[in-house]
């Protein structure tokens, strides 16, 4: 009986992938960060709600996953389907922030 398709073979690589890999989680994090940050500061200065929930959306969106992928494979001890489950719960709840903020009425 099979419960269960490996789809993941290989764990790591050379080291220079693993840190081009690294550092491109890195810059993207670093990248949506300074989107977030002016998005926010956008709602501060126009006090227009659906860019804070923009903000809010794409926080959750590309941030969120990133830093949730790499606090559960190096902090916490967490089973690839939790991961999985917690970075796509992530991904569709900025989705919906989101699409909140484009048709909000």
């Amino acid at each position: 009986m099979m419960l269960g398709v490996v789809l993941q073979t290989a764990v790591g690589g050379s080291r220079l992938v693993v840190l081009l890999a690294l550092a491109g989680l890195l810059l993207a994090a670093v990248l949506s960060l300074v989107v977030v940050y002016e998005l926010f500061e956008g709602y501060r200065r126009n006090g227009t709600g659906p860019m804070l929930v923009l903000a809010v959306g794409l926080a959750l969106l590309v941030t969120g996953p990133i830093f949730l992928r790499l606090a559960f494979a190096n902090l916490v001890d967490v089973s690839p389907a939790a991961r999985s489950l917690a970075t796509t719960a992530s991904e569709l709840l900025g989705l919906a922030a989101i699409l909140y903020a484009i048709y909000e009425p």
